[in-house]
């Protein structure tokens, strides 16, 4: 095999790469596994270790991946996929871990409740800021109208 690009022939064929799934506030998984399947704009892609480097941008979905321990999923909020030589990078914004998805629909649910009611406090705090401004300039108006 003298002068043949592949001078080390068990390099081509990597049995595992690294997942690394990440979130703003932390790590989510860092483990070797044996596939990755995603999904973009365009749909659905597996990746296996030795893919070509790739970058896409993710869509809110599940991320399913395979380790020694079988078939894990992670659902995703928003974010980036790009592998690499060594393995395959994720950062989203929301992420949750589970082999078993009906538990994983639980907590999914869960955290969107989470989101929702926070969404619904902020909101609130924010009018009741309006309305305390509105009046503040009100009573202004009326001491300097005296």
């Amino acid at each position: 095999m003298e002068g043949s690009e592949f001078r080390n022939p068990q390099s081509a064929f990597r049995i595992e790469m690294r997942l690394r799934v990440t979130t703003p506030t932390r790590v989510v998984l860092d483990q070797d596994v044996t596939y990755v399947q995603a999904e973009d704009s365009s749909g659905r892609f597996g990746v296996l270790p030795g893919h070509e480097p790739y970058l896409t941008a993710l869509v809110p979905s599940i991320l399913v991946y395979r380790d020694a321990g079988g078939e894990s999923y992670i659902a995703v909020r928003h974010g980036v996929l790009r592998v690499t030589r060594e393995g395959v990078e994720v950062a989203v914004r929301e992420a949750h871990v589970s082999r078993d998805l009906a538990q994983l629909q639980k907590e999914v649910r869960a955290a969107r409740e989470n989101r929702d009611h926070r969404s619904y406090r902020s909101t609130r705090s924010l009018y009741q800021m309006q309305m305390a401004a509105w009046r503040r300039l009100t009573e202004y108006e009326d001491a300097r109208a005296r």
